[in-house]
């Protein structure tokens, strides 16, 4: 990964775009010694959007699976009412 400084990005944006999509590596974009942002391919993107949805999936299903170990039930009305249905 290239480690670049926000002006750096700001003032080369075109090269920098054209860098990461044609050879896929991220440019990390810093501020005040710290990394801020990163640049990224959409491919890389759209892996990372899949993985976080992923991840909700699991932490959706864990919940529910805690959700099912407790006891009594929630009247239908109810439910709809907290849903605001």
């Amino acid at each position: 990964m290239t480690h670049k400084s926000a002006a750096e990005v700001r003032d080369k944006l075109p090269e920098n775009l054209e860098s990461v999509e044609t050879t896929g590596e991220p440019v990390a974009i810093e501020s005040g010694g710290r990394t801020v942002a990163v640049l990224v391919s959409a491919e890389d993107f759209a892996l990372l959007e899949r993985l976080r949805d992923e991840d909700e999936d699991r932490r959706d299903l864990e919940a529910v699976r805690e959700a099912r170990k407790e006891p009594g039930s929630v009247p239908w009305e109810t439910l709809k009412a907290d849903l605001g249905l």
